[in-house]
């Protein structure tokens, strides 16, 4: 049999291209193999500190499946469970329902325990809980202030993963066996979760990735930003090959004035941006103004309501607001599910207007955004369930309460945690360059170090162009010192944003793909709101030009009429 060596040259070329070119190996923008275990996530108790918890478990437990079902007890059925191959139960509270702590009898499969409620479990029935210790230490990992954990004694034999030690006294934290595992954290603020995301590879006995994916997001750009400053730091970055991400705000409202400025009263700024995304940098949507209420762009909120610490309420932010009724307002259940769906509406019309807004001006300057950050990570769950139908990536943190926007968390993976509706979550790891703290580099660095020492953490941070070069070069250095980092390339995996008029597709082969149909009244209108100055001049010319039309058109009858009479008096 006889080959063409064309083929053959074109078989090898693919193959060393999959050994050498890692990315390839990763779709939906993941640097870590997902594993293809089912995994049922399940918890007991719905209040906000509980919440928080069980969105970062689902949020890092997602970033190492493929599928993982987030469930509360209350839904726990036998079926759900005999399609389960590993469950993973968290609760800090203990349980009284024994009919559905029954039905864990017969699960053969791997159950991992997370907190002090998870030891009702059958699985734990013969385990010894003789009181509670303060440890100072976990691992080889000092923890700044003392932790209490339970005195626990297995019934069989268990491997320890996680010792947390007091002087010289020893007390296992995190332990495992073939059939399940445990680990004593109630909460995972804190060190807790390096600790925890950490030891899920050895309690699932997943391989450990060796790349740490990392970006630098350049933030707060809007059109009262310094082009050179902007121009400056993301030049540094492209010019040492490292991908800038432009968090960008499309336009600035003045406090005070009430004034919008567009990018289109920033020439220069504009041609700078249109320069960086020529050169590969990718743009992300910051939303439309970056505030609500009368606060001044990127200080104000967007897509919450700061004021009254709830979700949003008013379509205007000049509308009167008030505070979101409860549920002892209404006599009935219905009547006040009904209440809270009709603010539901307004907030996701709200939501998607804003959205709309930022995709299309970003779009029709040149400047297609690739992915969404939402304002200081403000966002309801509901507005997540909307962004989701524009976007397909989210950088940043996620709010977890519908309650009160400082419940926030975020796991060290890239990850698609159930609140985020499909969203691929970049999550932002290691803070920001604060200026005004007392060692600004030195305590990114802190923070740096920990989220280094777990396997395939996302090193994500933030830079805001404002602050020059003072600070740049120290701050890349700290990623650069990490090893096996690798920056992420965000076209290199699939994405999208869309509207009904915009298009913004990233097959994943390094293309961003851009189709706009925008009808012409939308034209019209997008340019008049982005520009309402240049607007009311128009208006202006318009009315000026019916006007003089109708003046000419009466002068041209008023002569013909003379004429006539002209002609009627020679006769």
């Amino acid at each position: 049999m006889t080959f063409d060596r064309r083929v053959l040259y074109s078989a090898t070329f693919m193959v060393l291209l999959l050994i050498f070119n890692p990315l390839t190996a990763f779709a939906e923008g993941r640097f870590i193999s997902l594993d293809e275990r089912k995994v049922t996530l399940i918890y007991y108790g719905s209040d906000e500190g509980s919440m928080k918890n069980v969105h970062f478990l689902d949020g890092t437990l997602s970033g190492l499946f493929e599928h993982v079902e987030l469930v509360n007890l209350d839904d726990v059925n036998a079926e759900k469970l005999r399609n389960s191959e590993i469950i993973v139960f968290y609760s800090a509270y203990e349980i009284d329902d024994q009919k559905k702590l029954n039905l864990f009898s017969d699960y053969e499969g791997f159950v991992l325990g997370i907190g002090d409620g998870a030891l009702h479990l059958p699985q734990f029935s013969d385990w010894t809980i003789s009181g509670k210790q303060s440890v100072f230490s976990i691992g080889e990992k000092k923890l700044e202030r003392p932790m209490e954990i339970l005195k626990i004694e297995p019934a069989e034999q268990m491997e320890v993963i996680e010792w947390g030690q007091k002087f010289e006294e020893r007390f296992p934290v995190i332990l495992k066996n073939s059939a399940k595992g445990f680990v004593d954290f109630n909460t995972f603020d804190s060190e807790r979760r390096f600790i925890f995301s950490k030891s899920l590879f050895s309690l699932f006995q997943l391989e450990e990735p060796e790349i740490h994916p990392a970006y630098i997001r350049l933030e707060d750009i809007s059109p009262v930003s310094d082009p050179k400053q902007v121009s400056e730091t993301a030049a540094y970055l492209l010019d040492k090959g490292i991908p800038v991400y432009l968090v960008i705000i499309p336009v600035y409202i003045n406090p005070e004035t009430g004034k919008k400025v567009t990018l289109d009263d920033a020439p220069d700024l504009k041609k700078v941006l249109e320069q960086l995304v020529s050169r590969g940098a990718y743009v992300i949507s910051h939303g439309y103004t970056h505030t609500y209420h009368s606060t001044e762009t990127g200080e104000g909120f967007e897509f919450w309501d700061s004021v009254m610490n709830q979700p949003i309420t008013a379509l205007a932010a000049d509308e009167s607001v008030a505070k979101i009724k409860s549920r002892d307002e209404f006599s009935s259940l219905e009547e006040y599910g009904e209440y809270l769906r009709s603010l539901q509406q307004i907030e996701s019309q709200y939501t998607k207007n804003k959205l709309e807004n930022s995709i299309h001006s970003l779009t029709n300057w040149g400047l297609p955004p690739t992915a969404f950050e939402a304002p200081h990570y403000a966002m309801s769950s509901n507005g997540y369930r909307v962004a989701s139908q524009y976007f397909s990536a989210i950088f940043g943190q996620m709010q977890v309460s519908d309650t009160d926007w400082k419940v926030m968390t975020a796991p060290l993976f890239i990850s698609s945690p159930a609140i985020l509706n499909g969203m691929t979550l970049y999550p932002e790891t290691i803070g920001y360059v604060n200026p005004d703290s007392l060692d600004p580099i030195g305590e990114v660095e802190e923070v740096l170090d920990e989220v280094a020492e777990v396997p395939g953490a996302v090193i994500g941070g933030i830079y805001h162009p404002y602050l020059g070069m003072e600070y740049l070069e120290e701050f890349v250095s700290l990623f650069e010192k990490v090893p096996n980092l690798q920056w992420i390339e965000l076209d290199q995996y699939p994405h999208s944003v869309q509207t009904d008029y915009v298009q913004i597709s990233m097959p994943g082969d390094g293309r961003i793909l851009v189709k706009e149909e925008f009808p012409w009244q939308t034209k019209i209108t997008n340019y008049f709101k982005d520009n309402p100055v240049e607007a009311l001049l128009w208006v202006i010319v318009a009315v000026t030009g019916i006007f003089l039309s109708i003046f000419i058109v009466y002068i041209f009858f008023l002569r013909i009429r003379y004429r006539k009479q002209l002609f009627e008096e020679r006769n």
